[in-house]
């Protein structure tokens, strides 16, 4: 008799389904939280207002989503950064401040913030998400895959940070317009409504 007819099949087939199942839950454990879902805690009704891929020296870096409450986000506004690469968050750190520096902004405050955003920024593999939220009156809260994983107080910094994207002297003006279409800004980051170029 043939030693593989021997085996019998019911239990082949019982460990296929079995290793299959686990592939399944690890994938789902895995990905991402939502941005919109995990959102509302912090500012409720938030609509996708834009969204486009970061690209570097044509390697895809994220996709990005800019989601408002209302027109000029007075009421609070979520960017969430869906990465498509493993980036270590120290590099994070250091490309979030090198932004801010050629946005203008001080070393001073460019040396507070890039320690905090040091203790914020995990790592992040493919798959990843960060999500920075501006919430009226209290800062700007961090989630990594849906968790808090920390906050910065304060109006400047929010201004300072969303600006990496939002600001007309953006870096990367295509993902500015993708962002934000044919909408304006976040009141907070640009005071008139400029059109994206």
């Amino acid at each position: 008799m043939n030693q593989l007819n021997a085996v019998p099949v019911l239990p082949r087939i019982s460990a296929f389904f079995f290793g299959a199942l686990i592939l399944l839950a690890s994938l789902i454990a895995s990905a991402p939280v939502h941005a919109k879902e995990s959102l509302d805690p912090y500012v409720k009704g938030l609509q996708l207002q834009g969204q486009g891929r970061m690209t570097f020296w044509g390697f895809d870096v994220y996709d990005a989503r800019l989601y408002v409450a209302d027109q000029r986000g007075q009421t609070g506004f979520a960017l969430d950064l869906n990465y498509l690469r493993s980036l270590k968050g120290s590099d994070i750190t250091k490309r979030t401040i090198d932004e801010m520096q050629r946005l203008g902004v001080s070393e001073a405050n460019r040396s507070v913030w890039g320690k905090k955003l040091d203790g914020i920024f995990p790592d992040v593999v493919s798959g990843s998400s960060l999500t920075a939220i501006h919430v009226p009156g209290r800062g700007t809260v961090f989630l990594h895959n849906g968790k808090s994983v920390g906050e910065i107080a304060g109006d400047d910094f929010a201004k300072s940070f969303f600006s990496i994207w939002l600001d007309p002297k953006t870096a990367a003006p295509k993902l500015r317009t993708a962002l934000i279409g044919q909408a304006c800004a976040p009141l907070i980051v640009a005071p008139t409504c400029e059109p994206s170029r």
